[in-house]
Order: structure tokens, then C-alpha cells, then sequence
């Protein structure tokens, strides 16, 4: 099992070491949070800004603004007339009033639009614009948290490289932990033999330490192609002839641990040439 983050960072501490027992959830490695916890700290400012603005909508024009464009409104209404007047006895220009008709006319405008409140529309996007500023801190929270590496299982850490200081990139790998449950050998099986084995088919395993046992076992898997057996497997069978890795996979037993060497007993022997 490869265990990693999603973001990358420098490593500031380090909390377990190769063949440590882990358990799920246990933290391995801290990765540094500056540069999250000063985008988390403008994002809350950020939301905190679009909360005011949905407030704000969602009170709606203040007693006293509409107070002061009723006034306005009543203002430029008593011009309108006085012009009206002052057009019709001759005394001014046309222009003169139709300037005092449009700003009576805008500023009754104003006044309605303030009665009616904040438009529903306004209010939505105002809404919109929060739960997208709440998103992008959520996301952020999930990177600061995945600044944590967690273990996802409990085992043994099987390998780890990783020293205070070291740059983590995401996705990298952090460490490779082993599973009680998840024991396996590959043995490698000449190519006169893998006609007879299947996968799940039940195999015995047995181990150096405990040379008068046999641990059950099955095959998992079988490789589609054959390759040639590595220079450091000792078999009956000649270097250059064509084998199969096979993988198989142990019972739980807590007195088998990794790296054991092991033999693997398929029952199929009397094949052999």
C-alpha cells in the first residue's frame, strides 16, 4: 500500500521510521502550511466581505436613503412645476424645463427603485457569489488537511526515505506500508509447470524460520507473459529457460513477517521432466 498527498511541500517532520507498526490514520509525515494558512486567512476575509454583501441585500435600502430621495424626488418635482409655470407665461426656454422634467422625472425613478428593496436577482447572485467563496475554502482546508500524511491502514511501514527538509511533490509517494493481511511471495514457475496452476488454486508456503510448518496460501496472480529468471532466484531449472512470476498471497499469520525467504509447494512437482 503507497501512501501520499494530494499536495506537495517541504517536509518540516517526519514521525515514524521503516519497520514501524502504523495504525489507520496515524500521521506519518507533517508537510509545511505557510503558504495554505495565509490563502486560508484571505479566503475568510474574502467570505467574510461577500457575507456583509448578501447582508446588506438582503436588508435593503436604509430608512434614511429613502428618506433622502423622497425629499430629492420632492425637490425636483416643485421645479418641474415652477418651470412648467415659468414655460408657459413665456419667461423660459423649453430646454429649461424639459431639464427640470428629466431630473424630476430620474430622481421619482430613484425613489420607487429604493422602495421596492433589493431586486431578487441581486439578492441570488449576492447568495451565489458566498457558497462559491465557502467552496474555495473548503477546498483549501482539504489541501491544509492533506498536509497531514495519514496512514490509510494499519501495518508496518515497509519503506521510508523522507527526512525533515526534503520537497514532497503531490501524489508522490510518502511511504510503501505492509498489511498483515496482504503477505505475498512471488515465486517464479518454469513454463512446464504454469499449465498446471490457476488463480485462487490453494498452495502451502513455507519459511525459513519455521522450516516444519506449512502456511496456506493461493496463487493471486499470473502473468500473461513469461520473462527470464532474475540472476538471484536459485531454481532446478536453467538460468535462460522462460518462467512466470507468479504471485501468491498468505493467510494472516503473525509469526510470517516480510522479507522472509520463502518456498512455495504447488502439488504439481511430478510434472516435472
Amino acid at each position: 500500500m503507497n501512501v501520499g498527498s494530494l499536495v506537495g511541500g517541504r517536509v518540516v517532520r517526519v514521525h515514524v521510521d521503516e519497520g514501524n507498526p502504523v495504525v489507520a490514520g496515524q500521521v506519518l509525515v507533517t508537510l509545511e502550511t505557510e503558504t495554505l494558512d495565509r490563502q486560508i486567512a484571505e479566503q475568510q476575509a474574502a467570505i467574510a466581505a461577500a457575507n456583509a454583501q448578501l447582508t446588506k441585500a438582503l436588508a435593503g435600502p436604509r430608512d434614511e436613503e429613502i428618506r433622502r430621495a423622497a425629499a430629492i424626488a420632492e425637490n425636483d418635482e416643485r421645479e418641474r412645476r415652477r418651470y412648467s409655470a415659468l414655460y408657459r407665461e413665456g419667461i423660459v426656454a423649453r430646454e429649461l424645463y424639459d431639464d427640470a422634467a428629466t431630473k424630476a422625472k430620474t430622481s421619482a425613478e430613484d425613489l420607487r427603485i429604493l422602495r421596492e428593496g433589493t431586486r431578487k436577482e441581486d439578492i441570488a447572485a449576492s447568495r451565489a457569489q458566498v457558497e462559491q467563496q465557502q467552496r474555495r475554502l473548503a477546498t483549501l482546508m482539504k489541501q491544509r488537511d492533506e498536509t497531514l500524511v495519514r496512514s490509510t491502514v494499519s501495518g508496518t511501514v515497509q519503506s521510508f526515505v523522507l527526512r525533515p527538509g526534503d520537497i514532497v511533490a503531490p501524489n508522490q509517494t510518502v511511504a510503501e506500508l505492509l498489511e498483515p493481511r496482504e503477505l505475498w511471495v512471488r515465486v517464479y514457475v518454469p513454463e512446464v509447470l504454469v499449465g498446471h496452476i490457476y488463480p485462487n488454486m490453494p498452495v502451502n508456503v513455507r519459511v525459513d524460520t519455521w522450516p516444519n510448518l506449512w502456511f496456506p496460501a493461493r496463487v493471486a496472480t499470473i502473468p500473461s507473459e513469461g520473462e527470464y529468471t532474475p540472476r538471484n532466484v536459485q531454481t532446478r531449472a536453467q538460468r535462460a529457460e522462460q518462467v512466470y512470476g507468479v504471485k501468491v498471497v498468505l493467510n494472516p499469520d503473525r509469526r510470517l513477517k516480510a522479507g522472509m525467504a520463502a518456498e512455495v509447494d504447488f502439488g504439481v512437482k511430478d510434472v516435472l521432466p
